[in-house]
């Protein structure tokens, strides 16, 4: 049954993809990786890799408008600049193959190393179903289209999991120094300290982004970074495109004042709670981190819909450690965090396609689940038709796309910085506008990540992991072990 179920899902992508796909819009393939590659270009030629002079480059990458301003800032940790250095030295097209490259690669190791770290046996259908589930998360794939190191951050935070697992120190500090090209993200690795290898692997990479960073900017260039943050923080703080509990309270009606307020409640309430549950012995090492990134979206400032990936650890996590009741709300909690719901405001015409999207990630979704299948591992797919009545709705409020939605000939003084021109870019385009449609639309992806928290907090301890390896498996196969046996050879326990 489960292979006929896949054959579906894989029916299902085909035509979502190829038959029904939605017009693609304008500009540069891999959109966000035209900011990487103009900041390392400008770096290359020792010019302000965060200020404007990346329009310099910009203006030339095929695709772009160069007519008027649209302005792409570069805001990565400044330690990455010779690896954007280094790929700005290929020519736009070569650069655009070797991180297409790099983001399959990604999309590869995060898939199968969130199941290789679900532990249990792996079946054939197992390892077609998770890239099926990979294809209908939105995070995932509005990230790879746009070329978002927020893909590749992810995929190294799963990586650094593994290397730790099999004790490989230089792997893990490796991989978790590529993670922090995405710092907001590479945060939830500091829910994995608790032993001396880990101690050693993430310091060691702290420490090389902390000196790497202040050998590219100099003698306090670090502190004039750390401004360049707060004032894009600033320019972005409630438009529509940031998924944060902030900005979706300013769109449903609330003040900034009250917005801010509760923003930062919410972030101080989910880090107490986070540091409680890492506190305490119910949780191993791989089930800290799980819990951390499914609370993370909750309590970031800034973030978009690809940052959103980092939900799909805990939710791989989740799926194969329930059950029941429990397996069904990590189901539709998944695909509440993992349908591009703001996208159907933005895409209208790519209402259908995100909702066979859906349908293929809940069928992929029973496949994954444990034991025998039962009519409730079906319920998840309903959400395929949520997805097309909120798209209904959302037609109803359209929200503009950066950069198409800018008028023509537009420009900014060039008096001003990177920030403020990107924020006039942003109003200019109709982003900045409050939406109460916008802002319920967001709300379902935090409340996606908050319903996935909730069942990594219980079905992550390992009182119910324990319970859960004992459990039957599927007929005439082994029941699954723990996927985080605390036994001392696999890298886990108290120690840990």
């Amino acid at each position: 049954m489960r292979r006929a179920i896949l054959l579906a899902a894989l029916g299902i992508l085909a035509l979502a993809f190829f038959a029904i796909a939605p017009k693609a819009t304008g500009g540069p393939p891999l959109r966000d990786f035209e900011s990487y590659y103009a900041g390392g270009a400008t770096a290359r030629l020792d010019g302000d890799p965060y200020g404007r002079e990346v329009w310099r480059v910009e203006k030339d990458v095929p695709g772009v408008v160069a007519s008027r301003d649209e302005l792409l800032p570069f805001v990565g940790p400044p330690f990455g600049l010779p690896l954007w250095s280094l790929l700005a030295g290929l020519a736009w097209p070569n650069a655009v193959v070797v991180w297409d490259a790099v983001m399959a690669l990604s999309l590869a190791t995060l898939a199968f190393g969130a199941l290789a770290l679900a532990g249990g046996p792996i079946t054939l259908e197992d390892a077609v179903a998770v890239p099926i589930l990979v294809a209908g998360f939105g995070p995932l794939t509005s990230g790879v289209a746009l070329g978002q190191s927020a893909v590749l951050s992810c995929a190294a935070i799963v990586a650094a999991l593994l290397f730790l697992r099999h004790r490989a120190l230089l792997g893990a500090a490796a991989a978790a120094l590529v993670a922090a090209l995405q710092p907001n993200l590479a945060l939830v690795l500091g829910a994995r300290l608790g032993d001396r290898r880990s101690a050693i692997a993430l310091g060691g990479a702290a420490a090389l982004v902390a000196a790497g960073s202040a050998l590219e900017l100099g003698r306090g260039g670090l502190g004039r970074y750390l401004a360049t943050l707060a004032q894009h923080a600033a320019a972005e703080r409630f438009i529509a495109i940031q998924t944060t509990p902030g900005a979706v309270a300013r769109a449903l009606g609330a003040s900034p004042a009250l917005a801010g307020t509760l923003a930062l409640g919410l972030a101080a309430l989910a880090l107490l709670l986070v540091t409680l549950q890492c506190a305490t012995r119910r949780y191993d090492p791989v089930a800290r981190v799980a819990v951390a990134s499914a609370a993370l979206p909750l309590a970031l400032p800034f973030a978009h819909e690809h940052d959103f990936a980092v939900a799909f650890l805990p939710a791989v996590l989740c799926l194969r450690a329930s059950s029941g009741a429990r397996w069904q709300a990590a189901a539709f909690a998944t695909l509440a965090a993992g349908v591009d719901w703001l996208g159907l405001a933005q895409r209208p015409s790519g209402v259908a396609a995100t909702a066979l999207l859906t349908l293929a990630a809940a069928l992929a979704l029973a496949v994954l689940a444990r034991g025998r299948l039962r009519p409730f591992h079906f319920a998840p797919a309903a959400t395929a038709a949520l997805v097309a009545a909120a798209g209904a709705w959302a037609a109803a409020h359209p929200l503009p796309t950066w950069p198409d939605a800018l008028p023509p000939g537009f420009h900014v003084p060039a008096t001003l910085g990177a920030a403020a021109t990107w924020h006039l870019e942003q109003a200019a385009s109709g982003i900045a506008a409050l939406d109460p449609t916008w802002g319920a639309l967001r709300l379902v992806s935090l409340l996606g990540c908050a319903g996935l928290w909730a069942v990594a907090s219980v079905a992550l301890a390992r009182r119910d992991l324990e319970a859960t390896a004992k459990a039957p498996a599927r007929p005439s196969r082994p029941a699954p072990e723990s996927e985080f046996d605390p036994a001392p050879e696999r890298g886990f326990g108290p120690a840990s």
